[in-house]
């Protein structure tokens, strides 16, 4: 069944995974995604990471039901080509520093003058101004200048701890694809498209700050400084693996405390209500890493899980991403699923996350290869006749 975006056309001009993962989020929901490329070797990602017949796992999981076609933008027809694409886009999206779209002749003003009814999206790493617009930037970057690494603190060490996985990348993905939808809405109203700005900088700020940001949210005097929930977060050790708990009520940490047969601590004052507990995280943080482990290291994790659902505690055990297409859980939904492709084989994937009733969508196919479709595209604007000549001059390939 078709998708919720069936008849919306995107333009993907972005690489590595900020703007690509966004569109590919959008072609899950039925958008047909054109990626667009440069020559040669096209987006980098094509070669990070784990691959097998030549293409790596995350481009596909970030580019899957596309089509690429190769133009090269220094050349005046190259982005002729791009214009003509434009016309006919719903979405264009690029993720190059601030100033270069204009540079190419692409800008948002001149795009829209050609399309009224587009919404353009500029992706950068630190917004169109300041002092650090013009830095390159990778995801680690941002980690850096957002604050994630500091609030990633060991507290037992206090040194700055990175996330390691390409966090700001995804969260400025989910934040593009649900600000698009968000403009489409708005021009089914105005009939007119809207530029929209995206930094990953604000992207992160935005995302950390709602708990994170609360010890210095407050500015007038009075305010209780309490640590973000977060903060002491951590992990028991069990006979044959790791859980965690979180009981905030007090009905959670009186049955955590049941489940552990740690009684007298239940009935110590400085954690026998919700607001004493708040007056006293040090202290709590310490017997989690004591008397809480003491006692968990002695479960097995099964046996852990059954003890902490018995008693109703926010609980969860510790699984391994390599046995996660296994977890009962993962299975009963169907959260990986596996799909078969000429180039890679069998691929295990996730399928679209949001699960709409009435226009599903589907995962849409394989990644393309590079400049797959360029002379299917090409032939869409009626240029076949031009397209030998095209490739002949490096326009396209």
């Amino acid at each position: 069944m078709a998708g919720p975006l069936e008849g919306i056309e995107i333009l993907d001009a972005s690489a590595v995974l900020s703007g690509p993962l966004a569109a590919r989020v959008l072609a899950d929901q039925g958008a047909k995604v054109i990626k667009v490329e440069a020559p040669g070797q096209g987006d980098v990602l094509r070669y990070v990471g784990s691959g097998r017949g030549g293409m790596t796992a995350t481009f596909h999981m970030a580019n899957r039901g596309k089509r690429s076609i190769v133009l090269n933008l220094a050349e005046a027809r190259g982005v002729e080509i791009l214009k003509d694409l434009a016309l006919r886009a719903d979405v264009f999206i690029q993720n190059w520093r601030p100033g270069v779209a204009e540079r190419l002749g692409i800008g948002w003003q001149t795009l829209r003058a050609l399309n009224p009814r587009l919404v353009y999206v500029s992706i950068s790493g630190f917004g169109p101004t300041g002092p650090n617009s013009q830095k390159r930037v990778y995801d680690n970057v941002i980690q850096a200048y957002s604050g994630i690494n500091d609030v990633q603190a060991n507290p037992d060490i206090g040194k700055p701890e990175p996330v390691r996985q390409l966090l700001c990348d995804k969260l400025t993905s989910i934040t593009v694809a649900q600000a698009i939808s968000a403009a489409l809405f708005a021009r089914e109203r105005s009939g007119v498209g809207q530029h929209i700005e995206i930094s990953m900088l604000e992207t992160a700020i935005g995302f950390l700050w709602t708990e994170n940001g609360n010890e210095h949210a407050l500015l007038d005097e009075g305010a209780l400084p309490v640590p973000p929930p977060g903060k002491n977060y951590s992990l028991m050790q069990l006979a044959d693996g790791f859980a965690t708990a979180t009981p905030l009520t007090d009905s959670e940490f009186q049955g955590l405390c049941r489940a552990l047969d740690l009684k007298g601590v239940a009935e110590d004052p400085r954690f026998a209500s919700l607001g004493a507990r708040m007056q006293n995280l040090s202290a709590l943080a310490d017997l989690f890493k004591n008397q809480f482990a003491d006692a968990a290291s002695s479960l097995s994790r099964e046996e852990a899980s059954a003890i902490f659902d018995a008693e109703d505690v926010p609980a969860g055990i510790v699984v391994a991403l390599a046995d996660l297409h296994q977890d009962p859980q993962v299975v009963a939904n169907e959260i990986l699923v596996e799909n078969e492709y000429p180039r890679m084989g069998r691929v295990r994937e996730t399928r679209p996350t949001a699960r709409f009733a009435d226009t599903p969508g589907a995962i849409p196919g394989p990644a393309p290869d590079l400049g797959e479709h360029t002379d299917e595209i090409l032939e869409e604007l009626g240029l076949e006749m031009e397209t030998q000549a095209l490739r002949d001059a490096g326009v396209v390939a």
